[in-house]
């Protein structure tokens, strides 16, 4: 050990996991130090106030010459930053001893630093009162703050079944996955500094940790999990070593020389193969499984006997035999390294003798986030703990040893460092490449609808009431939550979904970073998983954020790029997930709006106040979150879309009798229940305009008024999903995802339409895909008062032919919403008078919010389509204010955002990882995408099912090209016509008959004639000079020569210059 055991710094000075001094000892005896535990005391004895805890604190800190160190520093003109640093430490006990929570934000140097001097014995004992009861005020505000932020903890139940869970089978081919990518990565390694070892980066729940112990059966795996002792929120638990946590071992260095931090950590590397190598030795006469699935077998779990005793002998100092002077700073690296080669290829020798190719030896490092966030050199810039262990791999370069870090925290400027912000000093050997560019992109491809079944679905299996179970919906999407529910049975499923909201919380423990104070920044992470928010990568702030929501809300990484400066990621299709989301927004509104208290009985007054906050507030937030970058540019008409459709389903909800009728606990008020497409109009159209929406009959021909057509029809939705290509467009591809919960937005260039909501008609059985249609929406910003003329079976093929005439003729619903967004060097342009005027002759046009109207078109005859079978009810929403939508406050302003790029393009990998990429359902695509489900008859979504049409513009991941079907033309003929016409006359001779054809005035061009052949046909014409020619034919064309030069006859004229003969 370093024998330094007081606090373990991060990179901005914060104690590591907000320990108290001395972590090496409070590990090890149960005492504290009285002063941040005092208001933990005997429970008997009344409590200390906040203000005598800090001031017991301050006096503590006074005799540590805090004030001391802060004034010299000041005195120096030190930084705002270099001054956090140095009271970092003493705030985060403070705030943890008023508190008990570990997230209360360091304040700003200034003016917080002056506070901090509050220990100088020569201030009057007036000025240190006020001055400590600033820095009480701060902590008590902000845990106000992030008391809206903090759900129920889960239930010690669920972290029963989390344990539990790991017990449960393995399923997935995703363990082939990633030891084709260490194999691939280690035969590239042998002579790339930094290119032996990967780092694993996925959101909570998607298996990490689970992935690599599976690995480590075929891998001869040495297994360091570094989770700290009193962390009991994740499984696996820490290990140990001599009776104290491993991470302090990593952490705890301070003011020590990069390169002895550096090679300490080698030797501890080299101990725990030497104490591998011994085990080895004893096997060599042995039989039975391979050489790897009998050492994970025989160290066992975290903290079991073997780990501690190997971990306990590798943090030893004594050197190994032949290494000697492997922490003499002043031997050179290569020396070093040669040594290091050595004994590795001993070692490994005997290990290859029962493995595979690839490397021998497999180190992984589980929570090495906790790496990133400990400055451990004195030396300046000062180097994280990450930095150092992975410069130690450099000494194991071309040798059989890899190594993998595990996190869900993508800080990827220290995480997967870009070569714009790594570490500037290269590797000790004058040999070494420029290596920034040698990291390995981080790998993202981990398990994602995968069951204990090979299908989760199949089509007309499940009941409308098994679709809003939540057992159902735990089957979809990351394997946590379908394994906490499947053989537990003591696990409510509430209990679960309670955990799952806890784990879509906005926190900031792991980082030293902060987001600005943005507004109800604790709905970004519900919002990105409801109404699919995509982030700038060109902000700095924007990029830190998508980190944090991978980190801390279960955001899912979809691809890194080779470059690591941000990644691509979403809340793909998880309907438990999604309901977790909703119940969030709601508790954070029904707080906000009630203020704070739980509703003892539910009154309309109460569920409006509720519902008004829906109404104003988030679309506030969303609108605020843009205008400071956080949000990417695009169709903002779209996500406003997106908005309001999802305000009127949980509106729908909680205005809905059966919600709150003898309700006194709405913690388990749900999201996903059936709505019926009635009550979500009423929900969406303002109240003046939706019965008009209701009466209106078919666009397209004779039928019955809407309300009558969807009686008894769902919808059924709490996300929206990306769609890349039509397959989704289809009755069977919207049964498949209204069993998910989800709603479609179009991705790309999707044709005419921009939302797709399922709707479920009713039927007899089990919905199946004759059961389906859909609301198709068009969303615009600019205005022309233009219906939208949807024939969904003539664009998408959306109606599979139906097996009985009950079937034959499902109706649709179209929405054109011409939102007219006011650009803003447009706001003080004239706009036009809002109203129902009269739309005769209408010129395209921007609204303000007031010129609204809501129009629903009806039967004409001269419109009919005889092909049409579907009736369809064609709505026009123009404007975008409470006069035409029931769930807009008083005001709202629209942006741009959501600019259409592949997130996909720039992923370092293809072939098999694109196609485990597409399995997260980044969007819905012909193939990959249905593959979990088993449908009747012949299916259309497969990928080799997808038909071209004449000339198709198509996509696939970010590359853009035309497809036409030129190849199958005869040879000779051309894709496209140029021209009807010719600008010169023609004449030709001949006999036969032909049809007479009246010509149009046209200039001419100058054209040299040249000689052809004649076909068939009889005329006479002039081609020579300046005038007119005019063209008479007459049956077929036969001649071999016809000449210019006299006036034609016929009757088009064409003006025109040139000679020569035809």
């Amino acid at each position: 050990m370093s024998g330094e055991h007081t606090h373990s710094y991060d990179s901005q000075g914060s104690s590591l996991d907000s320990q108290p001094a001395s972590p090496l000892k409070r590990i090890r005896s149960s005492e504290q130090e009285g002063s941040a535990k005092r208001h933990q005391q005997d429970p008997n004895l009344p409590a200390e106030s906040p203000f005598e805890v800090a001031k017991e604190m301050f006096r503590q800190a006074r005799e540590q010459q805090l004030h001391t160190k802060l004034s010299s520093l000041m005195k120096a003109e030190a930084s705002p930053h270099a001054l956090e640093v140095a009271y970092s430490p003493f705030f985060k006990e403070l705030a943890r001893a008023i508190t008990g929570r570990d997230d209360i934000p360091v304040p700003p140097a200034h003016p917080f630093v002056i506070y901090f001097v509050t220990g100088d014995p020569e201030l009057e004992e007036f000025e240190t009162e006020l001055k400590i009861g600033e820095v009480v005020k701060y902590i008590t505000e902000e845990q106000r703050k992030r008391s809206r932020e903090t759900y129920t903890a889960a239930p010690p139940n669920v972290l029963h079944s989390v344990r539990k869970a790991w017990e449960t089978t393995y399923v997935g081919d995703t363990i082939n996955l990633l030891k084709k990518t260490i194999e691939d990565m280690h035969k590239q390694s042998s002579s790339k500094p930094y290119g032996n070892f990967l780092s694993i980066i996925q959101g909570s729940g998607t298996g990490k940790s689970r992935l690599v112990y599976e690995c480590s059966r075929s891998i001869f795996a040495i297994p360091i999990i570094l989770r700290p002792d009193d962390d009991h929120s994740g499984f696996p638990l820490g290990d140990f070593a001599n009776g104290v946590s491993l991470v302090w071992f990593f952490t705890d260095f301070k003011n020590k020389q990069e390169v002895y931090v550096q090679r300490r950590y080698l030797l501890f590397l080299l101990k725990a193969i030497s104490y591998a190598d011994k085990w080895i030795d004893k096997q060599m006469s042995t039989t039975g499984p391979s050489l790897a699935s009998r050492w994970h077998e025989h160290i066992g779990d975290p903290r079991s006997e073997v780990r501690m005793e190997m971990y306990t002998a590798a943090i030893d100092e004594a050197p190994l035999q032949g290494l000697e002077d492997i922490l003499d700073e002043n031997v050179e690296f290569d020396f070093i390294q040669k040594k290091v080669r050595k004994f590795i290829r001993a070692v490994s020798r005997k290990i290859k003798l029962r493995t595979a190719s690839g490397p021998a030896i497999l180190f992984y490092f589980d929570e090495a986030h906790h790496l990133t966030k400990a400055t451990v050199t004195a030396n300046l810039p000062g180097r994280t703990a990450y930095q150092c262990l992975c410069k130690a791999f450099t000494y194991m370069t071309d040798t059989p040893v890899f190594a993998i870090f595990l996190s869900t925290y993508s800080r990827l400027s220290e995480f997967t460092p870009s070569a714009r912000n790594f570490w500037s000093s290269r590797p000790e050997s004058s040999q070494s490449a420029e290596s920034d560019e040698n990291l390995n992109a981080p790998f993202v491809e981990l398990p994602f609808d995968v069951w204990k079944e090979e299908k989760l679905v199949t089509e007309g299996s499940h009941s409308l009431k098994d679709i809003t179970s939540l057992k159902f919906m735990a089957r979809f999407g990351r394997p946590m939550f379908w394994t906490l529910l499947e053989d537990d049975k003591s696990t409510d499923a509430n209990d679960v979904m309670t955990y799952a909201m806890n784990k879509l919380q906005l926190r900031f423990e792991h980082s030293t970073q902060k987001l600005p104070d943005y507004l109800l920044k604790e709905l970004i992470p519900l919002l990105a998983a409801r109404i699919d928010l995509t982030f700038e990568s060109n902000r700095d702030e924007a990029v830190f954020l998508e980190g944090l929501l991978v980190a801390s809300s279960m955001r899912t990484v979809y691809s890194v790029p080779q470059h690591r400066q941000y990644l691509h990621g979403g809340y793909p299709s998880e309907p438990f997930l999604g309901e977790a989301a909703a119940r969030a927004i709601y508790k954070i509104c029904r707080t906000e709006a009630l203020g704070g208290a739980d509703p003892t009985e539910w009154t309309e007054e109460k569920i409006n106040k509720i519902i008004a906050f829906y109404k104003e507030k988030i679309p506030s937030a969303v609108s605020h979150w843009f205008v400071q970058g956080l949000i990417d540019k695009g169709n903002g008409g779209a996500l406003v879309a997106r908005m309001l459709c999802t305000l009127a389903h949980d509106i729908s909800i909680l205005k809905s009798p059966s919600s709150f009728n003898g309700r006194v606990n709405d913690n388990s008020l749900s999201f996903s229940q059936m709505i019926p497409v009635v009550d979500f109009l009423r929900a969406l159209i303002a109240k003046n305009h939706i019965e008009t929406v209701l009466k209106a009959k078919p666009s397209n021909m004779k039928g019955m008024t809407l309300e009558e057509a969807f009686k008894g029809a769902f919808v059924h939705f709490t996300q929206f999903v990306k769609v890349g290509d039509k397959s989704t467009i289809t009755d069977e591809g919207t049964l498949l995802l209204f069993l998910r919960g989800a709603a479609i937005q179009g991705y790309w260039t999707m044709e005419k339409v921009d939302l797709v909501i399922p709707i479920c008609l009713p039927c007899k059985d089990n919905p199946d895909r004759w059961c389906m249609t859909a609301i198709f929406i068009q969303v615009k910003n600019m205005v022309d008062h233009t219906f939208i003329h949807i024939d969904a079976q003539k664009v998408f093929q959306f109606f599979t032919t139906p097996i009985t005439e009950d079937h034959s003729k499902r109706p649709c619903i179209t929405i054109a919403m011409e939102l007219g967004v006011l650009l803003p060097e447009q706001k003080q342009a004239m706009q036009p008078k809002g109203g129902l005027e009269s739309t005769k002759n209408p010129k395209t046009r921007q609204l303000t919010p007031a010129d609204v109207r809501v129009r629903a078109r009806e039967h004409d005859q001269t419109l009919r389509r005889e092909t049409e079978t579907h009736p369809r009810y064609e709505i026009l929403i123009t404007g975008c204010s409470d006069r035409v939508y029931n769930v807009v406050g008083q005001s709202l302003s629209y942006s741009r955002l959501l600019a259409h790029k592949d997130m996909l393009a720039e992923h370092p990998r293809e072939d098999g990882y694109l196609e485990a990429i597409m399995k997260m359902k980044p969007y819905w695509k012909a193939g990959p995408s249905y593959d979990w489900a088993e449908v009747k008859k012949g299916s259309r979504l497969s990928a080799d099912t997808i038909k071209r049409s004449k000339r198709v513009e198509k996509l696939d991941f970010g590359n853009k090209y035309t497809v036409d079907d030129s190849e199958n033309r005869p040879e000779g003929t051309r894709t496209r016509t140029r021209t009807r016409a010719r600008a010169k006359t023609r004449a030709s001779a001949g006999r036969g008959k032909g049809k007479k054809r009246k010509g149009k005035k046209r200039k001419g061009k100058k054209r040299k004639g040249k000689k052809r052949k004649g076909k068939k046909g009889e005329g006479e014409g002039e081609g020579e000079g300046e005038g007119e020619g005019k063209r008479k034919g007459e049956g077929k064309r036969k001649g071999k020569k016809g000449e210019g030069g006299g006036e034609g006859e016929g009757k088009r004229k064409r003006k025109g210059k040139g000679e020569g003969e035809d």
